[in-house]
């Protein structure tokens, strides 16, 4: 995928409005059928566009499918915004603000799995855009910077630490939305929303002694 694929923003209020509808579109029938089903002309008929309305803004699928994750990404960025404030404000102690992170990685993996999923698979067989791979960053930089500004945070918990706790939580989150529960019958939602925040917390705690 390359960085030129991006669209330039519409300037126009009917515009702004009509690329809202196609992206907003496009998301829900990639979280629904799956990257791979996604078709111009399904988006179309779902944004009440026409055709050509959206071959005017986007090269092709793949053009369409780039600007959907961009757009979703800007939505996880404003998510985990909202959710850093949440934690910053009802935390009471260090074990609890990791717990609380990891609870809202779990929210986030579980409530868009579709969406993740499909991503993930598509990122795997193609380079992925510089903004994307900047804003991934940017969410966890963030999830991060919540639990090292934490008052109570022991010394010898360091940003590396941290960082190698929450990509652990987080590739078993990924393997999660990947891999068919028939698969891995025991790791269902439930138990990972149990488990998780304990694991991470000990690791911290283990490395910290």
């Amino acid at each position: 995928m390359t960085t030129d694929s991006t669209p330039r923003p519409p300037q126009q209020k009917r515009s702004r409005a009509a690329m809202e509808r196609i992206l907003g579109a496009a998301q829900e029938l990639v979280a629904e059928r799956g990257a791979a089903a996604l078709t111009i002309a399904g988006v179309a008929v779902r944004a009440k566009v026409a055709v050509g309305t959206i071959y005017s803004r986007f090269a092709g699928k793949d053009a369409l499918l780039a600007a959907v994750q961009d757009r979703w990404l800007d939505q996880l960025i404003a998510r985990q915004q909202a959710n850093r404030t949440a934690v910053t404000e009802t935390s009471a102690d260090f074990p609890d603000t990791v717990a609380r992170c990891v609870s809202g990685m779990i929210s986030t993996f579980h409530d868009h799995a579709d969406l993740i999923r499909e991503f993930a698979l598509r990122n795997a067989g193609q380079p992925v855009q510089d903004t994307a791979l900047h804003k991934l960053q940017e969410v966890f930089t963030q999830l991060c910077d919540v639990i090292l500004a934490h008052p109570g945070r022991p010394d010898e918990i360091d940003r590396r630490r941290v960082a190698l706790a929450m990509r652990a939580v987080q590739a078993t989150l990924e393997w999660r939305v990947t891999t068919p529960l028939a698969v891995a019958p025991d790791n269902d939602w439930d138990t990972l929303s149990q488990d998780l925040p304990g694991l991470a917390m000990r690791y911290l705690s283990d490395n910290a002694s």
